[in-house]
Formats: C-alpha cells, structure tokens, sequence
C-alpha cells in the first residue's frame, strides 16, 4: 500500500480491533483501492503526548516575532516600490480614488456615531468621578485631551481595521486563489504595484481625516454631557482653549497616519498570503482584522510611553 493511501485510510480515531470496511465507493475510487489490504490499518494510529501550554505559548511567540519581521520586509518592499517611481505609471489613480471612497465616504457614518458615543461616555465617567471633588469643569481637560491624542486616532483605526482591513484581505485574497495575481505577474506587472500601493496610499490619507471627524463629534459629544453637570456650552469651549494645544491634534493624527499604513500594510500582506480555497480567504480576512488591532495598541502604547 504506498504512503499516501495508507496515512488516508488510518486517519481518525477508533477503537483496538475494528474492522475497516469499504462501502459505496465510486468506481474510479474503488479500482484505485482495490488492491489495498485493510488488515494493515485495522490498528489505531498512535498518537504522540500533547504539547504543554509553555510549549505552545513559546511556539506562538515565535510565530508572532516570524510575522512581525515578514511584516516588517513587506513594508520596506512597499517602500521601495514607491522610491522606484514605476507605481505612477501602473496605478490608475481612479481606482486608488474608489479604493478611498470605500475605505473613507462610506465609514463616515459609523465613525461619527462611535466618536460621538466615545466622547460622551468618557466625559460622564469623568464627571462622576469629578463631581465628588468640586472639580467638574476639569473634565473638560481630560475629556479634550483624551479624545485628541488617544480615543479619537484609536477607535477610528479599530473601527477601519473591522471594516476595511477585513476587505483588503479578502480581496487580494480571492484575487490569489482565481490566480489574477500570477496573471498580473505574467503581464509584467508587479501586484505590489498595481493592488497593494493604492490602498496604502487611500488608507494613509483616509484615516487622519476620519480621526479629525471623530474628535469634532467627541468634543461635541463631551459637551453635551457636561451640562447635565451644570456646565454651559461657552464654559466648555473657554476652558477647552486652554486645555489642549495644536501638538495634541498634530500628534492624533500622526498616530492615525501610522495607523492607516498598519491597516492596509496587514490587509494587503493577509490577501497575498492566503492559501488555497474559499476558506483561506475567510481565515485571511480574520487574521487581518486581529493583526491590525494588535499592532494598532501596541504602536499607540509606544506613542504613549515616548510623548508622555
């Protein structure tokens, strides 16, 4: 019996001593198997210890640590892509212009709501908290700074990485397994080039914008909490001038710019790594979504640490 054969008809477990019968095949199957002796796998297969949680823990690591430094070679070959100069001749700049209105026109709305929702929500915490003090109107402080330099940037980033980063996966990703990307290579175009690089570019510009949306409707949002806690809308504003500065927009939107190249980066890498198969594509989109948001908080984390 060769190998190949041997190992499909062992698979699965059984108890000692069961017999292996052959039943409906097809007649193609059953002439290929036909001279198989079932004797030989009427034995179960033995199976080998369970790897411990520190073994798994470590295999895990070290697959995350593989991925960041393919990641990492990704970026730096989109990089070099983009210094070469070929992209402006194979980018159609109205596909990078759907590209962004899919990733940025129709996530508006969403954002919108959970900006609004984000900068109500802190600021009544915060004035629960603040009220047992005398200290109310310093909500508006924390409040302010919060939303510029860390919620706004960061949800709208989780908010695009579950819309759109989940997209670019899978269609680059379904590209794969229809084989249009050999087809683009046989074509002497470079899918980097031609796939990868406009979205890079939709999702660098689009996120800072959508993070200036988020923070507008926070702000807002924040404001009108703050009046249930007897605090007008003017005493909002006047003690928002002096709260927060430029550098704390700047550095929201420095974030959401690194943000957006995570996004699309891992989305794009996700959908030219996927195997074979419609499932490939579905396990591809999931990675992404949870690559994007790991990485997301982890850079937000080292902003943290190095402007604190």
């Amino acid at each position: 019996m060769s190998k190949r054969w041997h190992g499909f008809w062992r698979r699965g477990p059984r108890s000692r001593g069961a017999n292996v019968e052959r039943q409906a095949l097809t007649p193609n199957l059953a002439a290929m198997l036909g001279r198989d002796d079932l004797r030989d796998v009427e034995t179960p297969v033995a199976v080998g210890p369970r790897a411990g949680l520190f073994e798994e823990v470590g295999r895990a690591t070290e697959n995350n640590f593989s991925y960041l430094a393919e990641l990492i070679g990704f970026v730096g070959a989109c990089a070099h892509a983009t210094l070469r100069g070929r992209w402006r001749r194979v980018v159609s700049w109205q596909d990078a212009l759907d590209v962004a209105t899919e990733t940025g026109v129709k996530a508006v709305p969403i954002v919108l709501l959970v900006g609004f929702l984000m900068g109500v929500i802190i600021s009544f915490e915060l004035g629960l908290v603040a009220r047992q003090f005398g200290a109310v109107i310093f909500v508006v402080n924390g409040g302010a700074v919060a939303v510029l330099r860390e919620l706004g940037p960061l949800m709208t980033a989780i908010v695009v990485a579950g819309r759109t980063g989940a997209g670019f996966a899978a269609q680059i990703g379904a590209q794969k397994v229809d084989e249009e990307l050999d087809a683009l290579r046989t074509f002497g175009l470079d899918p980097v080039e031609f796939l990868v690089l406009p979205r890079l570019l939709a999702s660098i510009t689009v996120v800072p914008m959508l993070t200036v949306f988020a923070d507008i409707v926070g702000l807002i949002g924040g404001g009108l909490v703050m009046q249930s806690f007897d605090v007008t809308y003017l005493q909002s504003y006047t003690q928002l001038l002096g709260a927060v500065n430029a550098w704390d927009l700047v550095l929201g939107l420095i974030k959401a710019i690194c943000f957006g190249l995570i996004i699309a980066a891992v989305g794009c890498h996700r959908g030219l790594t996927t195997g074979a198969g419609a499932t490939a594509v579905g396990q591809s989109a999931t990675r992404a979504v949870v690559s994007s948001i790991v990485l997301i908080i982890v850079i937000d984390g080292l902003f943290a640490a190095l402007t604190s």
